[in-house]
């Protein structure tokens, strides 16, 4: 992984990069909602990415903020290249509304048109995979929008306000910021695609899959309370909409598979 330069830190989390070979056998990973988004490069390697629906994906794609589970299956090569952003980190490098990227996997070209192809052929023809980081750098920033780019202060303090503390009441945190909540939420969506109570509901389904992960194998009903749910049945029913497990279904998959990410 490689962190992002200054200027698109508040935007970007890191660049990342996979290379494996599955042999004749095929590979399937599951993807557990996160509050990240993910623009991916297959330079290498044909995928099946799926959540209410099954796409198959060739050379780039936008995963945008998932309310639900991601299954990729691919087989023999394979070799990603991703950028990692942050919840709202799509909004100055889109003109398109953020909430038509939620839940959803798209072609990159179906939303930059030939640019993507420009990208993907770029780094296709880069030896090294500093020089490819660097290149998808140069791209971010002929693409980054600056009057959008000037809106990050407000939503990142909300945003790490919530991922800090996903039981935290909005209407304080608005009051603290100093805005109406409505104006806040509206902020918000138009930022990140979704209501800042969603998100923090993500940020709280994945601190706890993370606790049951590391967890004994009893403490379903301990971790419920430690992050707030208001009991272990609501903890199960959020739990279940978010990875289509129940929670100890999902303990028992971890650590069997190893393979959630």
């Amino acid at each position: 992984m490689k962190r992002p330069d200054k200027r698109l830190q508040p935007w970007v989390e890191c660049y990342w990069h996979v290379q494996l070979h599955t042999g004749k056998e095929g590979k399937r990973e599951t993807i557990l909602p996160n509050g990240k988004v993910e623009m991916i490069f297959a330079l290498e390697g044909d995928y099946r990415v799926g959540n209410r629906r099954t796409y198959r994906m060739k050379h780039a794609w936008l995963s945008g903020l998932q309310e639900e589970p991601l299954h990729i299956e691919y087989t023999g090569a394979s070799n990603l290249i991703g950028i990692r952003f942050h919840p709202s980190g799509l909004f100055p490098f889109l003109h398109i509304p953020i909430s038509e990227t939620v839940n959803e996997v798209e072609p990159l070209e179906m939303i930059w048109g030939s640019f993507a192809a420009e990208i993907f052929e770029n780094l296709s023809e880069t030896g090294t995979i500093e020089g490819i980081f660097c290149k998808l750098e140069v791209y971010l920033h002929r693409k980054i929008n600056g009057e959008k780019e000037n809106q990050h202060s407000l939503i990142k303090k909300a945003i790490n306000e919530i991922s800090i503390m996903p039981t935290l009441s909005f209407s304080l945190l608005a009051e603290e910021m100093g805005y109406s909540e409505r104006h806040l939420n509206r902020i918000f969506k138009d930022m990140t695609g979704i209501s800042p109570k969603l998100l923090a509901q993500i940020f709280r389904f994945e601190k706890a899959s993370m606790e049951l992960f590391k967890s004994s194998a009893g403490s379903i009903g301990s971790a419920a309370i430690d992050l707030g749910y208001y009991d272990q049945s609501h903890f199960i029913r959020e739990f279940k909409r978010f990875s289509g497990m129940t929670p100890g279904e999902f303990k028992k998959k971890a650590i069997s598979a190893n393979n959630f990410l």
